[in-house]
Formats: structure tokens, C-alpha cells, sequence
């Protein structure tokens, strides 16, 4: 369950025009360079091709190796757990890459908007797949003592992460691609080199009746989340969305809408939303009652 965020209030006292507050205290990224930017998501999935080929696979990173990319979708709805998607755009190189930040706190998306462009130094931290999802975050031992790539501990946030610049939501990283069936079951589309992702697509539910809801609690799997069916065409995605957050307790839509959110492959392809703005047209006043699971 996604803990509610705490609102930070600072007060000051009368200072003198010349003085400045020291707001170092209140970021939880580094107030200083990470580095310099030495690789790319592109580099990483380049590099470390044998570890994104597998499942459950990980690797500590030794050395100063340091990333830019920007944010484009963190956990405002509570639906990414413990979750940002940095993707990088070089227009030059013509790559398009992301990858997911796993980041130990419940409460990310003040820290890092949409939009907000981060350098992180990888030195100390881990880049793998937890299944076949490519991550950057720590190793953790699961309740049935499975050693599995988690997130990072949000304390790394200060040491390896460093904010650039403001938040640009409306920049090109932030704008979905939009997928249609025939790229979601052309083969060659299903591997590391294609999710994450941030897209969009158009189908219907398939479990939509005008009351039952995205992720009622008395349906939910060992993962805390509700696997529906988005019929694109004649192709399924798996729409998966935690309980007990913004999303959860919409009633599905029973006509073709279209949805934005973090495109991943297990055994078939999976998207996650954002928020409830990432279904359009959006769920009007009348749709969003809750309904008891």
C-alpha cells in the first residue's frame, strides 16, 4: 500500500538581503556532481547484453559509470511501486532507451517529476532484469528467500543521483510512442531492446461489465496487483495495476479508450498506467464511483 507523501514546511527567520538559506539540507539527491556523463541506457544495454538476456540476472557496478536520461513516469498514482522509467533520446546516434530506477521509498514523485532530467552514477549500485525487466536498483532477498534485483535504498539518492536542470514535461522523452497490433506481435519486438517503454495504445477491456473495477483487493495476486485483459485488435496485453491507489478503485471503461503507461515483456506484454489522466478520453465524473471489490 503507497504510503501518503508528507508535506515538508520550513521556517525561516529575518535574515539580511545578503544572506542566502542553505537549502542543501532539504534535497535527497546529490547538491553536487555525480560525475561526468561517461554512457548512455543505450551503452548499458549494449554492454551488458548477456545480463538483459536472461531473467533475474544482475551485476554490481565497480566503477564511475555515469548515465543522463529524464523521467518519464514515476509513482504519482501509487501504481509504480517504488518505480521510475529514465528513458534517453540521442537524436544524433538515433537511439531511443529506457530503463527502470527502482528507488526504495514510497513517495517518489515530488523528487523527480515528469519531465525532470537525472545523471546517476552507477558506482555501488546494480543493473540487471528482475524477470526480464531491464532495472537499475540493489539486490534484495524475497519473503521466500529468493535473492532478486530491487530498488536502491532512497539514502543512494544523495550520493548517486543528481538532478539537472528543471522539469520538462512536455519534452520528447515524455511523449509516448504509440503502438499498434501489428508491432506488439511482430517477434522481433519482443526483447530487451524495446521495454521499457513509454506508450501508448488503443483496445478495450476485456473484463469491463460498468461496474467492476481496475484492481479490487479481493482479487489480487502475491504481487499486491490485478492483471486485466487489453484486447488491441485481435492481440491481449496484460493491464496490471496495484490495489489501493488512484487507479485501482476506477471502474473499467466498456468502450475502446486509449492507454498510456510503462510497456514491459514477461511471457507476453504488459503495460502499466501512470495516473488516471493516462486513459483517454479520460473516465468522466459518473465512471469513477468506487465499487465495492
Amino acid at each position: 500500500m503507497m504510503a501518503g507523501c508528507m508535506t515538508l514546511c520550513v521556517f525561516t527567520s529575518c535574515m539580511d538581503d545578503a544572506d542566502e538559506p542553505n537549502t542543501d539540507n532539504l534535497l535527497v539527491t546529490s547538491p553536487v556532481s555525480v560525475g561526468e556523463v561517461n554512457s548512455s541506457i543505450s551503452d548499458l544495454k549494449s554492454v551488458y547484453k548477456s545480463l538483459f538476456t536472461q531473467s533475474n540476472a544482475f551485476e554490481e557496478i565497480t566503477e564511475d559509470v555515469v548515465i543522463e536520461a529524464v523521467v518519464a513516469a514515476n509513482d504519482i498514482s501509487g501504481n509504480l511501486y517504488q518505480t521510475l522509467l529514465l528513458r534517453d533520446i540521442d537524436e544524433e546516434n538515433g537511439t531511443d532507451q529506457a530503463i527502470v530506477l527502482g528507488v526504495k521509498n514510497t513517495c517518489l514523485y515530488p523528487y523527480f517529476m515528469l519531465g525532470q532530467r537525472v545523471k546517476v552514477n552507477l558506482k555501488g549500485l546494480y543493473i540487471g532484469v528482475y524477470s526480464k525487466l531491464p532495472k537499475i536498483g540493489q539486490p534484495y532477498y524475497t519473503s521466500s528467500g529468493n535473492l532478486r534485483l530491487g530498488p536502491m535504498l532512497f539514502q543512494l539518492c544523495r550520493t548517486n543521483v543528481e538532478l539537472v536542470g528543471a522539469p520538462d514535461p512536455t519534452c520528447a522523452e515524455c511523449q509516448p510512442k504509440v503502438l499498434d497490433e501489428a508491432w506488439l506481435k511482430a517477434s522481433d519486438k519482443k526483447n530487451y531492446m524495446n521495454y521499457p517503454m513509454l506508450v501508448t495504445m488503443k483496445g478495450k477491456l476485456t473484463e469491463a461489465d460498468g461496474t467492476a473495477i481496475f484492481a479490487p483487493e479481493a482479487e489480487q495476486d502475491a504481487g499486491y496487483g490485478v492483471d486485466r485483459t487489453l484486447r488491441v485488435g485481435a492481440t491481449n496485453v496484460t493491464l496490471r495495476t496495484s490495489t489501493q491507489n488512484d487507479i485501482a478503485f476506477l471502474v473499467m471503461p466498456q468502450d475502446e479508450r486509449s492507454y498510456t503507461g510503462l510497456l514491459s515483456y514477461y511471457s507476453s506484454w504488459q503495460i502499466q498506467l501512470r495516473a488516471t489522466d493516462d486513459i483517454f478520453p479520460a473516465i468522466q465524473e459518473n465512471e469513477e464511483e468506487e465499487v465495492e471489490p
